[in-house]
């Protein structure tokens, strides 16, 4: 057992998890008390970040900070009382865990049977620059909750995914209906203007949803989509024909119309509903936000994207006002995920390795069924990924796995640089949760690949193994499979 010391680490004097603006100040400081000074320790202080490789992790190294790695200190057990090693504001937009570690033997290795470590974690939010024609600079922009708090059970946080329609992390949350057979209110969450309102009419199976598109200021737009019905104001808008167009989502064909209005909605009001079986029996309500103002996403490859509402992606329930209904959203979102942030995140490339989004080679930008995501659970990000296959050719599906943190079988996607290597996932299964919960089912079969180099990989399913092998490189490629590019 390594030897307990007394160590902690701080963020702007506290002990607890920091939310800052980065035009904020943060502080962090180390304090140490007690222990025998003996021989020489070596002294661990680093950051790992969400920002991109080769930002992820910074080291101090006694002086300053560098992506290099570095012990801090090399030096017996002695008390330190609050050492600054950070003070300063412009903190880019993420989230960051600060570690103070010490390891008894003093050799400027990491030596992990012996390292004790403290850690803090800071969530930095975009500055948002004050306007006096927009929201200002203030996300306290919504007051009330868009369903009945008994309506939904829970909120499924931003970044899922379900191949083929979405294939990429979804870019926006859903309020879970508690009863979906029943129709519930669905309500302005603020004064809003409707700029749009569409109608989705399932040619299939039948069914007409409804999606509105909402501004609470220039540059904030938000949307639901998932009603069953609006409200008779919003009705007597869709007279006109709209503009309309065919197009097919997996195995449904679909009609969608949209109407451009302009109606003018007193927070409260009421919208329409959601369920009910009169629309297309959705499961929950969708609701997005996009924020102008704040810094945009990053995307391996920003020419991919297929429309620049991806690059201002926000959780709406951090523009509410903080009270009740702000408190009882969180809630709901902390039933489906508790890791930060509690509201997901969709923008997950990570460049030179093998995370994020890879689109057919060859193929149209337009829509996800061509194309895979390799990236963290929505829900269980720290310990489960997923390969989210739109193309059908490996078979349409969201395979989730348990990470491994060695070998070459079921590895976290970021950790998978080019190279030669065949890295193989299996023990597949089409839900975050453990097959034993009784809630997920085994997806049979294995999928493996080879990241050619850092913007081309191929990958391929074989339903002839029920599991990895021993020797991945045993696995081969089909010439004629499907290769993907970044």
């Amino acid at each position: 057992m390594p030897t307990l010391y007394s160590q902690t680490i701080e963020a702007n004097n506290s002990q607890s998890p920091q939310a800052i603006n980065s035009a904020d100040i943060l502080s962090i400081a180390i304090s140490h008390t007690g222990g025998t000074p003996l021989a020489g320790h070596d002294w661990w202080i680093a950051v790992v970040t969400s920002l991109p490789s080769p930002n992820d992790i910074y080291y101090y190294d006694g002086t300053s900070w560098s992506t290099e790695f570095s012990v801090a200190f090399q030096q017996p057990l002695t008390e330190i009382n609050s050492l600054e090693l950070l003070n300063g504001s412009g903190l880019p937009p993420g989230n960051y865990v600060f570690y103070f570690g010490i390891d008894s033997i003093a050799n400027g290795v990491l030596d992990t049977d012996s390292l004790v470590y403290d850690s803090i974690s800071v969530v930095s939010e975009a500055a948002i620059a004050g306007n006096e024609q927009s929201c200002g600079n203030s996300r306290q922009i919504f007051s009330v909750d868009p369903l009945p708090s008994d309506a939904y059970f829970q909120i499924d946080p931003l970044g899922a995914t379900n191949p083929s329609s979405h294939t990429f992390p979804t870019v926006h949350t859903y309020m879970m209906l508690q009863d979906s057979s029943q129709p519930r209110e669905v309500y302005a969450p603020t004064d809003i203007s409707i700029s749009n309102i569409s109608v989705i009419e399932s040619l299939t199976a039948g069914g007409t949803d409804f999606s509105l598109n909402f501004t609470p200021c220039p540059e904030v737009t938000g949307y639901f989509d998932h009603l069953s019905a609006v409200s008779e104001t919003l009705q007597n808008q869709l007279t006109g024909a709209g503009n309309c167009q065919q197009y097919v989502a997996g195995t449904d064909e679909y009609r969608f119309c949209s109407h451009s209005v302009s109606v003018e909605v007193a927070a409260g009001t009421i919208l329409g509903s959601a369920g009910g079986g009169m629309g297309q029996n959705s499961a929950a309500l969708d609701f997005g936000l996009r924020d102008s103002r704040t810094a945009p996403l990053w995307y391996a490859n920003l020419e991919r994207l297929v429309s620049s509402d991806q690059h201002h992606v926000v959780c709406p329930y951090d523009y509410y006002v903080p009270g009740p209904v702000k408190a009882g959203l969180v809630a709901k979102l902390g039933v489906a995920r508790q890791n930060l942030p509690i509201c997901g995140s969709v923008a997950h490339d990570v460049a030179d390795t093998a995370q994020g989004r890879w689109y057919l080679l060859g193929s149209s930008d337009f829509g996800e069924a061509d194309h895979l995501a390799l990236v963290p659970s929505n829900k269980r990000p720290d310990d489960v990924g997923v390969l989210s296959v739109g193309n059908s050719e490996l078979g349409t599906d969201a395979y989730f796995f348990d990470y491994t943190e060695t070998g070459l079988v079921n590895r976290r996607f970021s950790e998978i640089g080019p190279g030669s290597a065949i890295y193989c996932w299996d023990t597949l299964r089409n839900r975050e949760s453990s097959l034993a919960s009784g809630n997920a089912q085994a997806i049979s079969g294995i999928l493996f690949l080879q990241l050619s180099d850092a913007t081309h990989l191929k990958i391929q399913r074989s339903s002839q193994h029920g599991s990895c092998p021993a020797t991945t490189d045993s696995l081969s490629f089909d010439n004629a499979g499907p290769q993907f590019e970044r």
